[in-house]
């Protein structure tokens, strides 16, 4: 049953994005259908010379799609997993261009790759590949511009050689693709030929592939044969065919491939959604010249397994129903080739030589068309029965309508533009101004000369104007916390040398979450370390709470490796609402610092007692502590008398630049040793 619900979720995640996909190719694909119809009507008002610019245009159109397909797919996907798509599209066009051009796979007019399956499947690759190794655009300023070129350079090098491989593994399936074709008898003018190519043909456009390009030489030799037949036939020579291209596309494509006036109508008739039905009825002008483009990506049937069964069955249906009518007289046999985009109805009409029979014909086809789309669109919509009076089950609705679609574009969309500006402001900041470190003392008060201090990073824009702290959620918004907390270790040990470290003074850094469940982070450390020369029993890692709540295993390991160079680790903020004593005898801190907020509390006994206990931690754990908030007299004399002897707060200092800090400790220093002579 687990099997099932997760199947089913991963079912309703893959029709929804694939909608998305094509629902934001739509007006491209509408437009195109447009212009063949302008196209045509220009043809039958015998003006060809501006018909022809519509059909050029349309070309363009047809030509361009697979391309937009591509980015816009690649431009979604990367989006839904926070990964730059500006990074991601030179991988998918990349892939795409070579399997395309390297296996034959584009137009003749105009050389572009045409494949949309192809497209689709590049864009998965490229953004899988992508999201596995997390990239992020380069950026000349930040100080691993280098490294992570090289490292970019080194993945863009091995995904091309994964898309040679599956450019040869393309060529492949396309041979035994040709080795097929030229192997089978698919014969259109025979029940059992046409009831293959009926089905190959909703096939292939079930999953975008156009089936009359795969089939063409089948297609073409189906046409010649019809006008020979017909000709033949009117010269008196041979009986008519019933099988020929106007059957085909006089009762097979009735509204477009599928049938789709088939599932227009069921629509219309049982659809209890309002959505559903303003969709039908905007899709119903285009359908009437056979143009289904609306509907197949509207809702959608292409790549949707639940509509693409009926999609592929009801033209199978329809072929052994027309072709029976017609073998038993019922009907005339079709004595012309009707063009694609004449109306339903006139189209049976004119097929059958005039006759009425055609029309008839062609309703009973709708007609057991709307019979077999019915359970499956109903099954799609999300009705728990076919009981018309059943009630819509509404989380299925709103994934499958189009309003759901929509809303999951916008809020796509929104989010990647959001995600660009913080990606523009980041930029700015790096290219502009610069990143500096503060400083604020913890300060202890039975021995002033053991100095420590907790850095913080700061924003100094080009105007030289110091801004607080708010820029981090852009790098928490872009997942680039580890590249911000390598840039403030940098920072901090260009400082740490002109503090008194001789002396056993100690600097704080912070890190996040992703950066301490890192399993570079140790050796990271320790490389810088070497590099700046800095002993390590002069650093400190301050981690927060939400830290310990995630992979205990790699933590403990990163904690421990740490220990073993030296370097001091502290829990920061702790009793902010996340951590519990367990955790501080799960893992091996070397200080704990109290969260202000316990400090607020302590004018209630109950606080009292409570900061109280908490002052006695360092006798079960080991660790040494640290009040933070300290910010009057009152509470640096209750903090005191609870037995602990380091504090921070503004009480003693605000966080300083590193001049005002070199000051504040000579200052110290130079206090103590006043008092020492006196």
């Amino acid at each position: 049953m687990r099997n099932l619900s997760t199947f089913r979720s991963y079912y309703d995640t893959y029709v929804r994005d694939i909608s998305i996909v094509f629902l934001l190719l739509l007006p491209l694909t509408i437009c195109n259908a447009i212009s063949i119809f302008v196209g045509q009507l220009l043809n039958f008002s015998n003006i060809p010379l501006v018909a022809q610019q519509f059909f050029y245009f349309s070309n363009i159109l047809i030509g361009v799609y697979p391309t937009a397909l591509c980015l816009i797919t690649t431009y979604y996907l990367s989006s839904k997993h926070s990964v730059n798509p500006m990074v991601v599209v030179p991988y998918a066009l990349a892939m795409f261009v070579t399997i395309s051009l390297a296996n034959g796979l584009v137009a003749d007019h105009n050389g572009l790759p045409n494949n949309p399956l192809v497209a689709l499947l590049t864009a998965g690759v490229a953004t899988a590949s992508c999201v596995s190794f997390r990239l992020y655009p380069l950026n000349p300023s930040r100080v691993d511009f280098v490294s992570a070129l090289y490292k970019q350079v080194a993945h863009f090098f091995g995904f091309l050689l994964l898309t040679m491989a599956f450019s040869a593994l393309t060529k492949t399936i396309i041979a035994y693709g040709d080795k097929y074709r030229d192997l089978s008898v698919i014969d259109p003018l025979t029940f059992d030929g046409g009831m293959a190519y009926v089905f190959l043909l909703g096939l292939l456009g079930s999953v975008g592939i156009n089936g009359h390009n795969f089939l063409f030489r089948a297609k073409q030799q189906l046409f010649e044969d019809t006008k020979l037949n017909i000709a033949a036939w009117e010269a008196g020579e041979a009986s008519l065919n019933i099988l020929g291209q106007g059957f085909y596309d006089a009762f097979l494509a009735i509204g477009g491939s599928g049938n789709a006036l088939s599932f227009l109508c069921c629509i219309l008739l049982f659809s209890k959604d309002r959505r559903h039905t303003i969709l039908a009825l905007s899709a119903l002008p285009l359908v009437m010249f056979n143009i289904n483009e609306l509907l197949l990506f509207g809702l959608p049937i292409v790549f949707n397994p639940t509509l693409i069964i009926p999609f592929i069955l009801v033209p199978i249906v329809s072929f052994a129903v027309v072709y029976g009518v017609m073998s038993f007289g019922w009907v005339n046999p079709v004595s012309t080739i009707v063009d694609w985009m004449t109306p339903p109805f006139l189209s049976g009409y004119w097929a059958t030589q005039d006759s009425l029979g055609g029309v008839v014909l062609q309703l009973v086809v709708v007609g057991v068309g709307i019979l077999i789309y019915r359970p499956f669109y109903l099954h799609y919509a999300g009705r728990s029965n076919i009981d018309d009076r059943a009630i819509l089950r509404k989380s299925e609705i709103e994934n499958s309508t189009l309003k759901s679609f929509l809303v999951d574009v916008n809020t796509s969309m929104g989010g990647y533009i959001n995600k660009h500006e913080v990606s523009q402001r980041v930029s700015r900041m790096l290219s502009q101004g610069e990143f500096v470190m503060f400083y604020q003392p913890q300060v202890n008060l039975n021995n002033p000369k053991h100095i420590a201090f907790e850095s913080l990073v700061r924003y100094k824009d080009v105007n030289g104007n110091v801004q607080p702290p708010t820029f981090i959620s852009d790098f928490q918004q872009l997942d680039a916390m580890w590249q911000l907390d390598q840039m403030v270790i940098d920072l901090v040990l260009t400082d740490i040398k002109q503090f008194p470290i001789a002396k056993g003074c100690k600097v704080g850094v912070n890190i996040c979450v992703d950066t301490v469940s890192n399993p570079k982070v140790v050796d990271y450390i320790a490389e810088r370390l070497t590099y700046y020369g800095v002993p390590a029993t002069a650093l400190e890692i301050e981690i927060t709470e939400e830290a310990i709540l995630e992979d205990h295993t790699q933590i403990t390991a990163n904690i421990n490796a740490l220990q073993n160079l030296g370097v001091k680790v502290a829990i920061d903020d702790f009793g902010a609402g996340y951590a519990s004593f367990s955790h501080l005898l799960k893992f091996n801190f070397d200080k704990v610092k109290l969260d202000r907020s316990l400090l607020l509390n302590v004018k209630e006994e109950r606080g009292q007692n409570l900061y109280q206990l908490l002052g006695k931690i360092s006798e079960v754990t080991g660790c040494a502590l640290v009040a933070e908030g300290v910010e009057t007299e009152h509470e640096k004399v209750f903090v005191e008398s609870c037995g602990i002897e380091t504090c921070q707060g503004y009480y003693f200092a605000r966080p300083m630049p590193l001049d005002e800090a070199i000051v504040w400790t000579q200052s110290v220093e130079s206090a103590s040793k006043v008092v020492e002579l006196g």
